[in-house]
């Protein structure tokens, strides 16, 4: 059977777990091909892919790892994204002062990271008050203005996908912000290239795993998660690098783009994680931090 665009957006629509398991145990690199494939177009990087690198710092063991990870990336010619909490800011200044001395970039993450199990248990982004979903996003906007000294152009909501509201768009555009990075490719219609979503925020959506298309390509579901069902195709930092290589092969293939997210606490587990920054030095691959792809304008899927 052909995977047409309009049985991908059938599925994006309808990812039940039905509908997600049946991907997921009968064609997930075959599915996650043809989602790459349909975004393909050739001309907006002179058949380039790219890619966004972020850094979600969601704990304490995450800011500690903030320091030794910016001398790692210094030896790259290439500038990533670190979604920060607000909280975090405050408690530690110095290392988050260094992401923005050290030229990355700063994501608005929230104040408290709603259900943190140490900052805020239970109470979960998408079931809050739309004023006390503003309140986070202002919060942290201001503790960066005040501790670090730049204002965030974008933001990234606690947990994406099952927590994830399109009324955070609107929440967004009052506040001035141009971007979001909060939901994942086999959520949205665009096939992983960014788009124009609700209010004129551009959404940019994360990649998901090779394996499991329907679940974020992250070092936690590869490295930490408790789900058995994470580790039936993989486990452990090589079948992450392996997963990582076929991502970027398919990128690559197809002129896609990529967005990818590591927790910083997870890159010292990571013997491979310089290698992963070497592939990505090369002609056929450009990274950019999601700022400056809004500022270079290129392409946005207009819905």
């Amino acid at each position: 059977m052909k995977i047409t665009p309009r049985i991908m957006n059938w599925i994006a629509r309808n990812n039940s777990l039905v509908v997600a398991g049946a991907v997921t145990f009968t064609m997930p690199e075959r599915f996650m091909k043809a989602l790459y494939a349909n975004n393909a177009d050739k001309s907006w990087f002179d058949g380039r892919a790219c890619m966004t690198v972020s850094f979600d710092c969601d704990y304490p063991e995450d800011v500690e790892a903030i320091p030794p990870l910016l001398k790692m990336l210094d030896r790259w010619p290439f500038k990533t994204s670190f979604a920060c909490v607000g909280h975090w800011i405050e408690k530690y200044p110095d290392e988050h002062k260094q992401i923005v001395d050290h030229g990355h970039e700063i994501i608005n993450h929230t104040y408290s990271h709603p259900d943190n199990e140490l900052l805020n248990p239970g109470r979960k982004f998408r079931y809050i008050s739309k004023d006390e979903k503003r309140e986070e996003i202002e919060r942290c906007h201001e503790v960066c203005a005040r501790v670090l000294g730049c204002e965030p152009s974008g933001c990234r909501i606690p947990h994406f996908k099952n927590l994830f509201t399109p009324e955070i768009y609107g929440i967004l555009a009052e506040l001035g912000y141009a971007y979001s990075s909060s939901t994942w490719l086999t959520n949205t219609t665009s096939f992983g290239m960014p788009f124009r979503a609700d209010h004129g925020i551009i959404e940019f959506p994360l990649s998901t795993c090779p394996s499991h298309p329907f679940t974020v390509f992250d070092t936690w579901h590869s490295l930490n998660t408790p789900r058995l069902l994470h580790r039936i195709k993989h486990r452990g930092p090589e079948s992450y690098m392996e997963l990582f290589r076929t991502l970027l092969a398919m990128g690559r293939a197809t002129g896609s783009y990529l967005n990818i997210y590591i927790d910083p606490l997870d890159v010292r587990k990571l013997s491979g994680f310089e290698a992963m920054l070497e592939m990505l030095v090369d002609d056929d691959i450009m990274v950019c931090t999601y700022d400056e792809y809004i500022k270079r304008a290129y392409r946005v899927i207009e819905r």
